[in-house]
Parts: C-alpha cells; sequence; structure tokens
C-alpha cells in the first residue's frame, strides 16, 4: 500500500480515492456556475437573461460559510454513506470541509491539492492532480465546473435549464460533452438560490449509477475568511501520506 512514505492508488484501490473525493466536490458550487444554454427556442431568451442575472449575483460571492449534508449511494456500499458538518469557500480556489458525522475529518482544497485529516486516527494524505494523471482525469472536470465561469465550461459541459420551483429555487443541469468525461459522469443538477445566486443543492450521478447529493444550510455570504481560516492544522507528529504519481 505504501512505499517511501507515500500512499500507492493501484494498491488502494481508484475506488476508494473516488469514493473519498465524491464527498469532497461541491465544495466550491456556490461561485460561478453558469454557461451556455441547451433548452427550447420557447424559452432561450428567457434563460439566457437568467443566467446573466445569475452570473452578476455569483460574482458578488468572495467568501461563504454554509453547514451541509451529504449523501452518497454507491454500488460499494448496501446503505447510503451519510454525512454532515460545516463548509467555507473563498475564492479562488479554496474549499475547507470539517465533518463532524458520521467520523470527525478535514478536506481543504487548494487549487489542484486536496488534504484529508483524521484526527482521531492522527492519519493525513495529500493528492496533487498535478502529479497523478489518474486522479486529474476522474476531478479536473468535476471541480472544474466550480472554479471555472460560465463561458469557459461551456466548452466542457451542455447547460440545461430546467425550470423554477416553488422554494424560490432555480434548477439546472449539466452534462458533459466528451467521451472521456461521460465514461465516468453522467450529469450534474444544481439547485440556485433565486436571492443570492447560492447553490443550496446539488446531485452528482456518475456512469457506474453511484450518487453524490448534497445539501447546504445556514449560509453566510461574504463573511471575513481569510486564508489560513481554511487551512488544516495537522501536527507535526502526523506523518502526510503522500499518493505516488503514476
Amino acid at each position: 500500500m505504501m512505499a517511501g512514505g507515500k500512499l500507492d492508488m493501484d494498491a488502494c484501490g481508484c475506488g476508494n480515492m473516488k469514493r473519498k473525493i465524491g464527498f469532497c466536490i461541491g465544495a466550491v458550487s456556490f461561485m460561478s456556475l453558469l454557461a451556455g444554454l441547451d433548452g427550447s427556442l420557447s424559452f432561450a431568451q428567457d434563460a439566457r437573461e437568467l443566467i446573466q442575472t445569475i452570473a452578476e449575483q455569483q460574482k458578488k460571492i468572495q467568501t461563504l460559510t454554509a453547514g451541509f449534508y451529504q449523501k452518497k449511494e454507491t454500488s460499494l456500499a448496501k446503505d447510503p454513506l451519510v454525512s454532515s458538518g460545516t463548509v467555507r469557500f473563498k475564492r479562488p480556489d479554496r474549499v475547507h470541509f470539517i465533518y463532524s458525522e458520521p467520523e470527525q475529518m478535514e478536506m481543504v482544497l487548494e487549487g489542484k491539492t486536496i488534504w484529508i485529516y483524521y484526527p482521531v486516527r492522527s492519519q493525513a494524505e495529500k493528492y496533487s492532480f498535478a502529479r497523478n494523471k489518474r486522479v486529474t482525469r476522474y476531478l479536473e472536470p468535476v471541480i472544474g465546473i466550480f472554479q471555472k465561469n460560465f463561458g469557459q465550461l461551456a466548452d466542457t459541459y451542455n447547460i440545461v435549464y430546467q425550470g423554477a420551483e416553488p422554494d424560490r429555487l432555480y434548477r439546472f443541469r449539466l452534462q458533459p460533452k466528451e467521451e472521456k468525461i461521460q465514461k465516468f459522469l453522467s450529469r450534474v443538477d444544481v439547485w440556485i438560490d433565486k436571492g443570492s445566486g447560492a447553490i443550496l443543492r446539488f446531485k452528482m450521478i456518475e456512469a457506474s449509477k453511484d450518487r453524490l447529493w448534497m445539501e447546504f444550510k445556514d449560509l453566510q455570504i461574504n463573511p471575513p475568511l481569510k486564508d489560513e481560516d481554511l487551512t488544516i492544522r495537522i501536527p507535526p507528529t502526523v506523518k502526510v501520506l503522500e499518493q505516488i504519481s503514476p
């Protein structure tokens, strides 16, 4: 499993990595998630205007904190994997998850690096997109949904506006255009708050039919956050396991 103090992805299984990262994806779902429209001509113009309005709202979100609930349905487990905690977001690409249930865990996304820390186990892991092509192929297109603007996303995803819902939410569906992404990702559905432009619900369906559902509550938009507020403080006695770059 380990070689030279590093975590071997092949030995651990890519599915295990995907399961962990599946819990992380969605963290920056509060920033710009708007792109080209792929809908019927009868409401195409109105939808484009709506997208532009939401885009302007989301540009104003520089930091955000919220509580979250998530549920992962996977063929690898009989029952859904349920967890909850809090999340902090800071532009352009910092996200900090603090899990309270079912196990204490912290997960931070910093650019192209993910840190995971289990305080009870005294265990920490580091995953770098730049150093691992396999991880990059799985993560970059999905995390790109939240780190790129809508114009850039249109190159990778078809964006379908699915209408407004009674609880003041707009719903959009993102479907990957490229076959290499379609091999692991079927679609992503998001529910956007009409008032703030923030994403309140998120559902990702993988090609394997595994599903990740996330819901955010108690949002605070633009609270004062520094980079160090979104940093995991790993004790020096804890060894950080880095994956082997294939």
